[in-house]
């Protein structure tokens, strides 16, 4: 299924507000959006709950619900939708189908998404999206704790680790991810 156009590239969360009234507006949240499958992936500054997943995207109507193929630390077997509403082309307000928080997003690089998803010959899954100067890299086997990084392009062709599942990649940078 294709997802709309709209939703393509790559969105950064502004916050997120639950109705049991916390909130949470400094996590980094990096979410690439292709034709038909997400990489989504949150890192706190503690990285105390870093989360990530990829897999495939259903869009139907404002109905939005990411079905992850792929997680770390592992897969939630727990509905992940929402209503969307586009503020404009680059504003994006998600409220969940059970009305248990919202969310506002913003477009961080739009443009041409380049993205892909192979079968690795030991079994596991990769997916890859790149869109503008950024790069999500999602690798692992469903049921078990994936690797997911995100890069961002410095330029003379280099590449520098802006979030990842490993502690350890972060701020390296590299000659070709």
């Amino acid at each position: 299924m294709s997802i709309p156009l709209p939703y393509h590239g790559l969105w950064r969360r502004k916050g997120i507000w639950r109705a049991n009234g916390s909130s949470d507006l400094v996590t980094p949240v990096w979410w690439f959006q292709a034709d038909s499958f997400h990489i989504d992936l949150r890192v706190p500054a503690d990285r105390k709950g870093v989360t990530g997943f990829a897999g495939a995207t259903v869009v139907e109507g404002a109905r939005c619900e990411w079905r992850p193929e792929i997680a770390y630390p592992f897969l939630s077997p727990e509905l992940d939708a929402g209503f969307m509403h586009f503020d404009g082309t680059d504003a994006l307000h998600e409220e969940g189908v059970d009305g248990s928080y919202t969310e506002d997003w913003w477009r961080e690089a739009a443009g041409p998404v380049d993205a892909g998803r192979t079968l690795l010959g030991d079994g596991r899954i990769q997916y890859e999206i790149a869109c503008g100067d950024f790069l999500a890299r999602a690798t692992g086997k469903p049921h078990k704790a994936a690797d997911i990084t995100v890069w961002r392009r410095t330029g003379a062709g280099l590449w520098r680790v802006i979030a990842s599942t490993t502690a350890a990649r972060e701020n390296v940078t590299v000659e070709a991810p």
